[in-house]
């Protein structure tokens, strides 16, 4: 598992390769000192354009004119107290201190950084969000594993009931209910369930990437071993990739298979991996990118290929070819079953469950984007100028601008190694895919940028050592600057998270545990002595978009539908046109959610599921009201019917019987007459569904 580092070579496509180096440098530095993000609109309503600007301007704020500056600014100080000043005593004390760490046995570091990652992970999903999921996104993905745990790779929901289940995310499709997301992250989620619960994949990936990543990145900076040592148990700690992990995104999940892919592209490469070991390397990196791609295709794949032949282009080409064919055949079994997966439940081996759920609408590039919003080249620069600048607080919970070290580093800073170039593209080409991916949001900070964590870790740390010794070449030929520098880089990145510990708006891990007030308390379940059924109220957008969702409509045009249309004129349209109750109906419906409302998906997953076989226990729907509830508990007679309400905005949410749920909510109990009629204009799924708006 050498390093077999490359001696740069001169001609024209290595003055090429600097060229782009350098410019890639400026462009980090303008993206994250240039306030860029201020060319999207501002709006006084809530718009992603309005809320992506303006959390651009807080992390700019923060890390340029804040408390994170504060931290910038005396960590230059300290690079040229060593780079410059220091000398004798005190550069040899800071030395001594970067040959300990980097003298440490590689095994005892691997374990530090694996328990570190796993221990933090485990905190944050136990105590901060009472393993619960935080977004939609996870919710379905733990549904699909569910269904996978049962050995259903979809669900069989009986006709004419789907409209209490279907949710965002998941696809009505012919050969039944099944997740839109790609089902490599489901499976790992399955894995936990089998195991006990579904966190148990989550801290385990943690302490891969941790304990692992100790290994990769010593291999790949062979020179920089405490360096390198530094970036691998900072990556295990980084709130971002902690909270994703906790949070059971399938960021996490990639980030834990990349570290796998390298380690094993790492050992192909080596000399000592000769002969078949080398082709057995060669197919478990190959598997291991097959197992990314079917996590997050694009991704996946751009990372995937960064740190497997990535790696092997430096060799010759007869070594990059005999590794080529086992690779390819690792990855060959993933690229089978997603095929077979997506034309089974799809129709076609090339249709991914996004596009199903939401369109064509929903592919890379500039266009409209399923929400009807425009994305172009401004959003496009908007959105990544917020991303990269918001990567301190994030990824190290201080509030440093990471990207702009990094881009003055590959401006200004000498050649880059090989290990280096694999860090680049690991941490870059996600950049450039979510730069022509309409979609992003920054509920845990940049998580489209999650699974680069690690290589962002590793460009930093080695960016400030640079910095540290303030004139590259010298730092590089100087032993004692080198390791001088890993220890001013380590303190100041201490320094910097421990004053993010206290920041609850800006601070890594305050942010962490804000984001625990998103997670809905799963309420006690009551001793009914038989199985239950359960409704939940959800907001009337949300019940009318599950009834149309049953029906067939795609996600693109049920978002039009809402968005264009006042609910009563959408519930006049299912109910075949207007009635003369038709304003006592929607007042109904109106007054329903004078209590609150909430979400049906963080619900499904932890009780019995939809179109499986029967258990013992909850089994959540949708509450619409007390007609259409009535036709759902007539179906199962077995279990008894509760409502999950509250007594007054605010209360909590707790388990009530069924008739007081009712009377809260409806205003009616249990098979009373109400003004909109006995239900019969209630639409089953295989009605209709109305034009698309014009």
């Amino acid at each position: 598992m050498s390093p077999q580092q490359a001696t740069p070579r001169g001609g024209p496509l290595n003055t090429l390769a600097e060229v782009g180096r350098r410019t890639l440098g400026l462009v980090l530095i303008v993206l994250v000192a240039a306030p860029v993000f201020n060319l999207l609109q501002e709006s006084s309503q809530p718009t992603l354009e309005a809320m992506m600007r303006r959390s651009g301007n807080r992390y700019w704020a923060f890390s340029w004119l804040g408390a994170g500056g504060l931290w910038t600014y005396l960590l230059f100080a300290a690079a040229a107290v060593v780079g410059f000043v220091a000398r004798g005593s005190v550069c040899g004390a800071l030395a001594t201190g970067g040959r300990w760490l980097a003298g440490l046995p590689t095994r005892l570091v691997m374990a530090v950084a694996g328990v570190s990652g796993a221990g933090a992970a485990l905190i944050a999903v136990i105590t901060v969000y009472g393993s619960q999921a935080v977004l939609n996104d996870a919710s379905v993905q733990l549904l699909q594993a569910r269904y996978l745990v049962m050995g259903l790779g979809a669900a069989g929901v009986p006709e004419g009931q789907l409209q209490f289940w279907s949710v965002q995310f998941m696809v009505p499709t012919e050969n039944g209910w099944v997740s839109q997301y790609p089902p490599g992250h489901a499976a790992v989620l399955a894995l936990g369930f089998l195991i006990g619960a579904p966190w148990i994949a989550m801290v385990a990936a943690m302490a891969v990437v941790g304990g692992l990543g100790v290994r990769c990145f010593e291999v790949l900076l062979p020179d920089r071993v405490a360096e390198a040592r530094i970036a691998a148990i900072a990556t295990a700690l980084s709130p971002l990739l902690v909270t994703l992990a906790a949070g059971y995104m399938s960021h996490a999940t990639v980030a834990a298979f990349a570290v796998v892919a390298l380690f094993c592209a790492l050992r192909a490469g080596g000399p000592e991996s000769a002969g078949n070991r080398a082709g057995l390397w060669a197919a478990a990196a190959g598997a291991a990118m097959g197992a990314m791609v079917i996590v997050r295709p694009v991704t996946g794949l751009l990372i995937g290929l960064a740190v497997t032949v990535g790696v092997w282009l430096c060799g010759s080409f007869r070594a990059l070819a005999r590794r080529l064919t086992p690779w390819a055949l690792g990855g060959l079994p993933f690229a089978v079953a997603f095929a077979w997966h997506n034309h089974h439940y799809f129709g076609n081996p090339f249709t991914l469950g996004y596009v199903a759920a939401s369109g064509p609408s929903h592919g890379l590039g500039f266009h409209v984007d399923p929400w009807g919003r425009e994305y172009g080249p401004t959003q496009a620069l908007g959105y990544t100028s917020t991303e990269l600048s918001s990567l301190g607080q994030e990824m190290l919970g201080a509030a440093l601008p990471v990207a702009a070290f990094v881009g003055l580093a590959l401006l200004a800073g000498p050649r880059l190694s090989r290990g280096m170039r694999v860090f680049a593209a690991w941490a870059l080409l996600p950049v450039l895919a979510s730069a022509l991916n309409w979609h992003h949001d920054m509920v845990f900070g940049p998580r489209m940028l999650g699974e680069a964590t690690p290589a962002w870790m590793a460009l930093f740390v080695v960016s400030l050592t640079w910095l540290a010794g303030a004139n590259g070449p010298r730092l590089l030929a100087d032993r004692r600057l080198l390791d001088a520098g890993a220890v001013v880089v380590f303190a100041a990145l201490g320094v910097g998270i421990a004053a993010g510990l206290t920041g609850r708006e800006w601070g890594g891990w305050g942010r962490v545990a804000r984001h625990g007030e998103r997670v809905t308390e799963m309420p006690e379940m009551p001793d009914a002595g038989q199985p239950l059924l359960v409704f939940v109220h959800e907001p009337w957008p949300d019940r009318l978009g599950g009834r149309l969702g049953a029906r067939g409509m795609r996600l693109d045009s049920l978002r039009a539908y809402l968005g264009s249309y006042h609910p009563c004129q959408i519930e006049a349209t299912l109910a075949g046109g207007a009635t003369e109750d038709m304003n006592a109906r929607c007042q109904r419906e109106y007054d329903s959610d004078r209590l609150g409302a909430l979400g049906l998906t963080i619900f499904l997953w932890q009780g019995d599921l939809p179109g499986a076989p029967g258990g013992d226990g909850a089994l959540w729907a949708r509450d619409l009201g007390p007609e259409a509830n009535a036709r759902l508990i007539a179906a199962y007679p077995e279990r008894s019917p509760r409502f999950l309400a509250r007594d007054f905005p605010g209360a909590r949410w707790r388990i009530t019987p069924y008739e007081e749920g009712l009377e809260l909510f409806w205003g009616a109990p249990a098979g009373a007459e109400s003004s909109a009629g006995d239900g019969a204009d209630v639409p089953a799924e295989g009605d209709p569904v109305p034009a698309e708006p014009r």
